[in-house]
């Protein structure tokens, strides 16, 4: 009796859409280019090295800046404020509260933008690369995890009224989510794309050839 594997055509289609939005993303930066080049005479290998730059800035200074935030509420807001009168901690709260939730919806924003931006630059060199993509996805989670407890933290919704109560403890969650991120990233960008056997063989191949071509060095007698 032969058996077939079954397969959801929902999943088969979330993954069509996904990559064809993808594409067509990256076929929408491609004209943003060329316009741009065309436009100031640049070299469009310059104009995409100037927006990739730019948005690596854009994404590590806004994680920067949320992360770096919410460590500073966590070690030395929070603590410090003990030491005032109930009165004066809920006046500050509020008014912490108030100025640090257009950090945070505005950082999100920005993260998200540019992190989206720098996975569509990556992916061709990550073709078939299931671990990037499986440490990937695992980054995401954790990321949107922190996006919705810090959006609970600064909101007002009565729902997560339970989570502000509990600011310390959440807080906590967030800086070690954030850090477990970190780390993710760390070993991604020190380990670098996976190289196949067939493009490991080509490589060997060339240096050996590049090898050859060298004239032998005469000896430095010592």
């Amino acid at each position: 009796m032969r058996l077939e594997r079954h397969r959801e055509p929902g999943n088969e289609n979330c993954t069509t859409a996904f990559g064809s939005g993808v594409a067509q993303l990256a076929t929408a930066h491609e004209i943003v280019c060329n316009t741009i080049s065309l436009r100031t005479s640049l070299p469009i290998g310059s104009i995409m090295f100037a927006l990739d730059v730019l948005s690596r800035i854009i994404h590590v200074g806004t994680a920067i800046t949320l992360v770096g935030g919410s460590a500073f509420m966590l070690l030395v807001l929070l603590p410090s404020a003990k030491l005032i009168s109930e009165e004066a901690h809920q006046t500050l709260a509020q008014a912490v509260t108030g100025r640090w939730k257009r950090f945070i919806h505005g950082g999100i924003l920005l993260f998200l933008l540019s992190g989206f931006y720098n996975y569509m630059r990556a992916i061709p060199n990550h073709k078939g690369d299931g671990l990037y993509h499986g440490l990937l996805g695992v980054k995401m989670l954790l990321a949107f995890a922190i996006f919705f407890l810090a959006s609970a933290l600064v909101g007002r919704s009565a729902a997560l009224n339970g989570i502000r109560e509990n600011r310390a403890k959440w807080l906590k969650v967030i800086v070690l989510l954030a850090a477990i991120i970190v780390g993710i990233s760390g070993f991604v960008k020190v380990r670098g794309p996976s190289v196949s056997s067939e493009e490991a063989v080509v490589v060997v191949a060339d240096e050996a050839e590049s090898d050859e071509g060298l004239e032998p060095q005469p000896a430095i007698a010592e």
